[in-house]
């Protein structure tokens, strides 16, 4: 009788809610501009805080903060588009100003999106793949993260319905957001040790992971450098 009542309350509130659930993980996914897909729930959600009474005067001091804050933020998020696209366009002198700047965003998206550092993505593009969106490696690798099609697809192809043959990850916004997530896998795997991580992703070649961390170093000092002229 108690499974009888609770199924009840459950067919009540899909009914109630349009039949329709949004996990907030789909919701990410579409703010990201990327295709819906299929993604199992690991961990259940906190319960929604409470909330906060209405504030009718915010003091002039943390008005102040607010906006300072904002500014910093903009300009930490200027200097790191800037050093990214820069350095995409310097191992690809075909990329355009526009495309540059588009591939340096959905980085710094997608590696937000799996908590990464966007520079250890933006160094892992060029090293793979010279910031080329279409290079297919003999070896079956694909696009701008040479995405392992032949070790990934079937959990590639379950994760994300939409992907249904090799040629659909030369997207390069499907593309990053795959090979975000299988890099940020691997460095679970390996205790969040990136440079781990990064020979899990090569399949164990170390010359290739010190080629990243001396980009991800260059990266870091024209951040700085940019940071401090804007």
């Amino acid at each position: 009788m108690k499974n009888f009542f609770m199924v009840s309350f459950l067919v009540l509130v899909f009914t109630l809610g349009g039949g329709r659930y949004v996990s907030p993980v789909h919701a990410e996914t579409e703010r990201y501009d990327f295709p819906a897909c299929r993604v199992e729930l690991a961990t259940s959600y906190p319960h929604p805080i409470s909330p906060m009474p209405a504030i009718t005067t915010v003091p002039q001091a943390v008005k102040n903060t607010a906006s300072t804050d904002h500014d910093v933020i903009r300009k930490q998020n200027e200097a790191k588009r800037k050093s990214i696209a820069a350095l995409l366009q310097r191992y690809n002198k075909k990329l355009s100003d526009e495309k540059a700047y588009e591939y340096a965003i959905l980085i710094i998206q997608t590696s937000e999106k799996f908590r990464q550092n966007p520079f250890v993505i933006a160094a892992m593009v060029v090293n793979e793949s010279s910031a080329r969106p279409d290079v297919i490696s003999r070896g079956g690798d694909y696009g701008l993260m040479q995405v392992r099609w032949r070790v990934h697809h079937k959990k590639i192809k379950k994760q994300y319905p939409h992907v249904t043959k090799a040629n659909d990850i030369l997207n390069p916004k499907v593309n990053l957001l795959v090979g975000t997530e299988i890099f940020s896998i691997y460095r679970d795997t390996a205790n969040k040790d990136v440079r781990e991580a990064l020979i899990y992703y090569t399949g164990g070649n170390h010359a290739h992971a010190d080629k990243v961390f001396a980009t991800i170093a260059q990266l870091e000092k024209s951040y700085k450098e940019r940071l401090d002229n804007i």
